[in-house]
């Protein structure tokens, strides 16, 4: 029989994946799958903070895909004839106030004391903890999920992932590794912003949506190879790996796979 979690039952679930005390830890998740929470998103957001402990960071995606062009927006209630009035009337990305559409959980995480943002508009990281400013404090406009991004500084500060109830499709680390390939699959995305005192529309480029073509496939034959720790939070299927070795088996795979547009 079911019985719902407690801050006290999924600290114990996390604690069984493996030593998370003191490490970079990137988090994606579905509160759906951890199943009922008493305290709800809050909650899974203390237990990973716990987790990771005070000497520890612990890093969700925040992005805010509705900041984007409307005419990119997968929301079937918007006609094409309003896309107008929505471009002239868009608010630019505001870190301390525009929501995230990434789930409860890091929702809960962005407004959660002591939780950092990265300034990008689409694709902004949340972080929390000891290392939290240097994973955002840098953040370049174009390919937002590249080099000069926080999903750089994961990489480079050799953290570890965690995905929670979700599989790799929502691994945004896989896009990083395609980033740094010849032959990675590109897009133009437009937004809002401020430039010099007045409100344009920017174009930037950016990495392609993987629409689930590659990213489970990578996943797949990754996890084959015995570098990911299997295990149950709640109950949510969850798979926790080192960071770095993911993306090194990816860009190979990348390197030599056909990346169509």
């Amino acid at each position: 029989m079911a019985v719902p979690n407690t801050l006290a039952s999924l600290i114990d679930d996390l604690r069984a994946l493996g030593p998370l005390s003191g490490r970079v830890l990137m988090v994606h998740s579905s509160l759906g799958q951890v199943g009922w929470t008493v305290g709800g998103a809050v909650t899974v957001v203390r237990a990973l903070v716990d987790a990771v402990g005070p000497e520890g960071t612990l890093v969700m995606p925040a992005e805010s895909p509705m900041m984007a062009d409307p005419a990119t927006w997968n929301d079937h209630r918007v006609q094409p004839s309003w896309f107008e009035t929505i471009r002239e009337h868009m608010p630019v990305f505001d870190p301390a106030t525009t929501p995230t559409t990434m789930g409860a959980v890091p929702e809960a995480f962005r407004t959660f004391p002591g939780t950092l943002r990265s300034d990008h508009p689409l694709v902004s990281v949340c972080a929390r903890g000891r290392q939290a400013e240097r994973v955002v404090a840098e953040h370049v406009v174009a390919f937002g999920e590249g080099r000069g991004t926080p999903f750089e500084k994961l990489y480079e500060l050799d953290g570890l992932t965690l995905l929670l109830g979700v599989g790799f499709d929502r691994c945004t680390q896989l896009h990083f590794a395609e980033s740094l390939v010849a032959a990675r699959r590109t897009t133009t995305s437009r937004f809002p912003a401020m430039v010099d005192g007045a409100r344009v529309w920017m174009e930037v480029p950016d990495m392609a949506s993987d629409h689930g073509r590659l990213f489970p496939t990578v996943g797949r034959d990754f996890e084959a190879t015995g570098a990911v720790t299997l295990g149950q939070v709640g109950e949510a299927e969850a798979r926790l790996f080192a960071t770095r070795a993911l993306v090194d088996f990816a860009r190979a795979v990348f390197e030599d796979a056909l990346l169509l547009p």
